[in-house]
């Protein structure tokens, strides 16, 4: 511990009232006591001199707050103490008989960057109770010493205060405030550290946020520090309408559930069932040792039943609208004022055909992305990563490790960004080497239309079950790392935030599901258009071909073609779409949009009636939306409302692949786009979070891996009929 100059080290007592703290003072400071003012101040505060191993500390004792929010006088003191007077360690004593809520208190000083140990007050009335308490766990959790104490007996204090004058330290583990908040408060801290408080800037920045008093009128001394306030309120109001709750409200709640996951992990029957609250009574069930995972799979199976099912009748409508309506439209609009037949081909079996092609799937998405948002703001994801803990130890990692694989079913590059918040570089390796086996969003379109195309019955089905071997696959290539790659090392820790269940604000919702989907619309309209026109080109050259297989790009494709004739699909249609899978896996579709609806030749035009295509139009979209309210209400226990089949809509692609693929053939080549070599944006950030030699040997490992269970596949289905 930092010891001033010419002075006593100064070590503060801070906890909740009837915590024991003040007995602990009297203890250790026997007569050598005092009551006076705090400098500067009109406040009263006690504080005495602590001796131990010839080392003499001065020791402050705090009044006792159950916050730090400075809602009220003692909150107030207690913090300023802290943040003002910067004492060497903070001695948090906490009544163990009541440990979750007295940890709030420790999470907050934890957060003012104060060097910090825990007392665990009155223990022998938590053993009395029948509350056992983990404390090694809790404090490698928490990364700070944790000493046991009866202080009305002395037991323990001698520890206490050695371990608080030896042991604190100013880095313990924080909490994780969610995306929003969390990005609001890295883009206010390098701006607080300069202007405002260097020694807690994270502290001050959610203080900010919160919208502070205190902070604020330090604010208001520069224009500089009034601009980072106004950015503040700014943020503060933004994530408040996302979540339709105060920003301090959301900050509490996220800290509370820090909080509670720690007690859920370290105290065993720490309350009656009088004392449980409905989110431990819920708890009790969803993170059950052998219920949960089975509640957890039937939770994500529902999804993607919604998935499919929901949005299929928007599947259908989009492609009337793109396929037929506009399409139409655009070879109409040409042909009468004479465009080049090249320039008719390249907008619509180019254009429309590709981006088309991906952009019928915007509806699967957009449902998806709903219900994980749900159980998201719900409070329920986390609880997932509660479930998952134990499955995860056995790789050697924690349940926390789950959460960067949740975040890859997104999108796999922020899955690989998030397993920055792992704390060893094993565990973020070999997490982050896991994540590509989990199907992002832009595999989605590509299982929806091969599962509508050749398994309509059971297409929801189909799609969870390669979600399920995505993590089955993660896991079993975790276990070998495991053993072989990262023999010997060490476990970590990590607390498993479970934050109390909310009811979501639909605004938030659809705003989560919208900033997701955004990215795959982004892309329709840069990456797959550009892509779609490549191989369109790349289909017509040279000039004059008449077979697309004898073009660049199928006498390119054809060479590779023979290597997954094993698999069921050597041919150069579909080696050719999974290499332009490797800019994007949407582009799988629309290169097999292209390759599958384009042709040659310029497209008939057709008699357009535009009344006629619009009533279409709008008369499809009503039947989308009744038809889609039907799936919602069918899930209710006794409805059957649905009458088709759960398919995602027959599209004009999914005839076509009806004609080049077998079942077995389909099921082949879905299990090898769920393991191939991932996209360029995901090996870029492997190899910027592990460097490259790492994304080598991702791309090869998957590759290899993804072929064989390819054949696996093929071969099973053939078996099975």
């Amino acid at each position: 511990m930092a010891v001033r100059a010419g002075a006593q080290p100064l070590v503060v007592l801070a906890g909740n009232p009837n915590a024991g703290k003040s007995t602990i003072f009297n203890a250790l400071t026997g007569a050598r006591q005092h009551v006076g003012n705090w400098p500067g101040k009109t406040v009263a505060v006690s504080s005495g001199t602590a001796h131990w191993n010839g080392t003499s500390v001065t020791l402050v004792d705090l009044p006792g707050t159950y916050s730090l929010s400075a809602h009220s006088l003692e909150e107030t003191i207690a913090r300023d103490f802290i943040l003002e007077e910067h004492p060497d360690v903070a001695i948090v004593v906490a009544d163990a008989t009541n440990l979750e809520r007295n940890l709030y208190l420790a999470v907050q000083i934890l957060e003012l960057g104060a060097p910090t140990t825990l007392a665990l007050n009155m223990m022998d009335a938590a053993e009395a109770d029948g509350t056992i308490i983990d404390v090694d766990l809790l404090q490698r959790l928490l990364g700070i010493p944790v000493t046991p104490t009866v202080g009305s007996k002395r037991r323990g204090l001698e520890d206490l205060l050695q371990q608080a004058i030896e042991q604190a330290t100013p880095q313990p583990r924080t909490v994780d405030y969610g995306q929003e908040l969390e990005q609001a408060i890295a883009a206010l801290q390098p701006e607080i550290a300069r202007l405002i408080d260097p020694r807690a800037p994270r502290y001050t920045a959610l203080k900010l946020l919160e919208g502070d008093p205190r902070i604020e009128a330090l604010c208001d001394q520069s224009p500089a520090a009034v601009a980072l306030r106004d950015e503040a309120r700014a943020a503060a109001q933004r994530i408040g309408t996302i979540y339709g709750d105060d920003v301090e409200l959301l900050i509490a709640d996220r800290r509370y559930g820090y909080v509670h996951g720690l007690a859920h992990q370290v105290v065993t029957n720490s309350r009656s069932a009088q004392q449980r609250s409905t989110t431990d009574r819920i708890d009790d069930l969803v993170a059950h040792r052998a219920l949960g995972l089975p509640i957890f799979f039937g939770l994500m199976a529902l999804v993607f039943v919604l998935t499919a099912n929901a949005s299929a009748p928007f599947v259908t409508w989009i492609d009337l609208v793109v396929n037929q309506v506009l399409a139409g439209w655009v070879t109409a609009v040409l042909t009468a004022v004479s465009a080049p037949a090249w320039l008719l081909s390249l907008l619509v079996d180019g254009v429309l055909a590709g981006v088309g092609g991906v952009m019928v799937f915007l509806p699967v998405l957009l449902v998806l992305y709903f219900c994980l948002a749900v159980l998201e703001d719900s409070g329920y994801m986390a609880r997932a990563a509660f479930v998952m803990d134990r499955l995860m130890h056995l790789l050697g990692l924690h349940g926390k490790s789950f959460i960067p694989l949740v975040v890859g079913f997104g999108c796999n590059v922020p899955g690989i960004l998030a397993t920055r918040t792992l704390e060893n570089r094993r565990d973020r390796l070999l997490t982050g080497l896991m994540v590509p086996l989990m199907s992002c969003a832009a595999r989605l379109p590509i299982y929806v239309i091969f599962a509508a195309a050749f398994f309509p019955g059971n297409a929801a089905l189909v799609v969870f079950g390669l979600y399920v071997l995505g993590i089955a696959l993660a896991v079993l290539s975790g276990l070998l790392f495991r053993r072989t790659l990262f023999a010997g090392t060490a476990d970590s820790l990590f607390v498993l935030e479970l934050p109390p269940y909310r009811m979501p604000a639909l605004h938030g919702l659809v705003t989560h599901m919208w900033r997701h989907s955004e990215e795959f619309v982004r892309k329709a309209a840069t990456l797959i258009l550009l892509a779609s026109i490549v191989v369109w080109a790349l289909l017509n050259l040279p000039v004059g071909v008449d077979d697309t297989a004898d073009s660049l790009f199928g006498r390119a494709a054809g060479v590779v073609a023979p290597l997954f004739a094993p698999l069921g699909f050597g041919n150069w249609e579909a080696t050719g779409s999974l290499a332009t899978g490797l800019v994007a896996k949407e582009v799988v579709i629309s290169s097999m949009s292209v390759i599958y609806l384009g042709d040659n030749e310029a497209p008939e035009p057709q008699p357009v009636d535009v009344a006629a295509d619009l009533r279409a139009v709008v008369v499809g979209f009503g039947e989308a939306v009744l038809e889609s309210v039907k799936v919602v209400i069918s899930i209710l226990p006794g409805v059957d409302l649905v009458s088709h089949d759960g398919a995602a809509g027959d599209t004009s692609l999914s005839i076509a692949l009806q004609q080049n693929f077998s079942p077995a053939s389909a099921a082949a080549f879905l299990v090898f786009v769920l393991i191939y070599a991932p996209c360029i944006a995901t090996v870029g950030a492997l190899k910027s979070e592990y460097g490259g030699r790492w994304a080598a040997f991702s791309i090869f490992y998957l590759t290899a891996l993804a072929w064989i269970a390819g054949l696996v596949a093929y071969r099973l289905a053939l078996w099975l009929g």
